[in-house]
């Protein structure tokens, strides 16, 4: 273990799983479980701490987390059977002071990692709730989706707790992070129908994720690749009652109680499109957060509160108005919980091919924001969902990955580990179909419009992440134009 200014290092331990394996409490696992995983070798990938490991004389190290199974019932839970089966390997994340840490340590957490789409469409339901024709059965979007969830819930690898998507993420791209879109139709309605098929899918499908030592980013994700059902024929855009029953299915104590499992309230709300309010340059931040003054109450804050009543421990993920665009202008409410990382979803984020009026628009979309002492991600970018202005020598994209965002404390989770193989977010080749077999390679360029998908900068981006510590906050965001020699527009 090695510590430098009081702070934990990262370090890498080979370890033999013992008989039995000590608890935070002192408690003992049963000999069912000691059996499974005796003799078994592991590695951890964590911030060394008593939690977690602890040194005995004989130089042998008890490991507590990473391969032990949870058992016994778990209270309130419809399906506790497929409550976590590996404990997790890395250390949960916590908000300290403006910025996204390790849990229990001052250490920056600057996520890299990906969306995916594997768990989103709720195939068991598909003939009851997938009624739009673009993702009917049988149409192109569904079976791009069933491909992805066929990959993403494939199955553990031998001798790995986690399948061979995960092993990819951790291995090939460096991932630390993956944010999991899921469907709140399909949480609903088995909140209204106590049934578990899906929120047992998506369980096993976290636990995959933790037990490959990734931070899981749960998104509720209410677009129409996951079929939620329509309001008034459009796109539900705030969350809601209904939102917070979906909550409500999917969080078993075993999520509520994992700091490595974040909790996105909901993705891209618009005011715009829900309230009928504001325009994505002047958003509505009342109506953002408490709804758009109808029944039933509604809002990004008023959701927020109840998720902070059942999971108190979790770090939220709030995303600004109008799609995650912005952060401008944000007066955060005094009712607004703690513990809350601010995102938002930069696909534009080149103006006009140049530098200086790319890094202001950063700078008044999210970058001041972080700077006035918030907690700030990016959770879904690519550079081909916007490719207008587009930038042709890569500076301003390798710029803004490799240096701005890391400098300003603010992790990345583009889009997507398994976007539709015919469209501007396919970064990586993640799973079969017809013509193509996985191999997780990245996928640059794809076949959108623009020359470039960003997934050749994104993974030189998260190789050098991956391999050095970055301050918690840059000294002064002037820095960021003196870079390109310039001062102003």
């Amino acid at each position: 273990m090695h510590k430098q200014d009081g702070k934990l290092e990262t370090i890498q331990v080979g370890c033999l799983i013992k008989h039995t394996c000590s608890q935070d409490d002192g408690s003992t696992h049963s000999s069912v479980m000691a059996r499974a995983i005796r003799h078994v070798t592991c590695v951890l990938r964590s911030y060394l701490k008593p939690s977690f490991c602890s040194l005995v004389a004989a130089g042998m190290i008890h490991c507590s987390l990473l391969a032990v199974a949870q058992s016994g019932p778990v209270a309130s839970d419809k399906t506790s059977k497929t409550a976590q089966q590996l404990p997790p390997a890395v250390a949960g994340v916590a908000v300290v002071d403006g910025h996204l840490v390790v849990a229990g340590t001052t250490k920056l957490f600057l996520a890299r990692g990906f969306n995916t789409n594997g768990v989103l469409y709720p195939t068991l339901y598909d003939s009851i709730l997938c009624t739009q024709p673009d993702v009917a059965p049988g149409s192109k979007n569904a079976k791009w989706l069933e491909a992805a969830q066929a990959a993403l819930t494939a199955p553990p690898l031998p001798g790995h707790p986690y399948n061979a998507s995960f092993k990819a993420m951790i291995d090939d791209w460096h991932a630390n992070s993956v944010r999991i879109h899921v469907s709140p139709g399909a949480l609903q309605y088995e909140y209204a129908h106590g049934l578990s098929a899906y929120t047992n899918m998506v369980r096993k499908v976290i636990a995959q994720a933790r037990a490959a030592g990734l931070i899981v980013l749960i998104d509720m994700q209410a677009e129409r690749y996951g079929c939620t059902p329509y309001i008034n024929g459009a796109m539900k855009k705030l969350p809601d009652i209904e939102t917070e029953h979906a909550w409500a299915q999917l969080l078993d104590s075993a999520l509520r109680h994992d700091k490595g499992i974040m909790l996105g309230v909901f993705n891209e709300p618009s005011t715009q499109k829900a309230c009928n309010a504001g325009s994505f340059k002047h958003p509505v931040w009342k109506a953002w957060a408490t709804g758009c003054g109808t029944a039933p109450e509604q809002g990004m804050v008023t959701v927020a509160k109840y998720l902070r009543t059942i999971a108190p421990d979790n770090v939220l993920e709030i995303q600004g108005d109008e799609a995650g665009s912005t952060l401008a202008a944000l007066d955060i409410p005094k009712d607004m919980p703690v513990n809350v990382v601010y995102s938002v979803h930069p696909f534009h984020y080149v103006i006009k091919s140049n530098e200086i009026l790319s890094i202001d628009m950063w700078d008044q979309q999210f970058g001041h924001f972080e700077a006035s002492g918030h907690a700030v991600m990016v959770t879904a970018w690519d550079e081909a969902f916007k490719c207008s202005n587009h930038d042709s020598e890569q500076t301003i994209t390798k710029y803004f990955l490799e240096n701005y965002l890391p400098g300003h404390s603010i992790g990345m989770m583009a889009y997507a580990w398994d976007a539709p193989y015919w469209g501007a977010g396919y970064l990586v080749n993640s799973y079969n179909y017809p013509g193509n077999t996985a191999n997780y390679s990245v996928v640059d360029p794809n076949n959108s419009a623009c020359p470039e998908s960003g997934g050749n900068t994104l993974l030189q981006a998260f190789q050098i992440q991956a391999s050095r510590d970055w301050p918690s906050r840059s000294k002064e965001l002037s820095a960021d134009r003196a870079h390109f020699g310039k001062t102003s527009p």
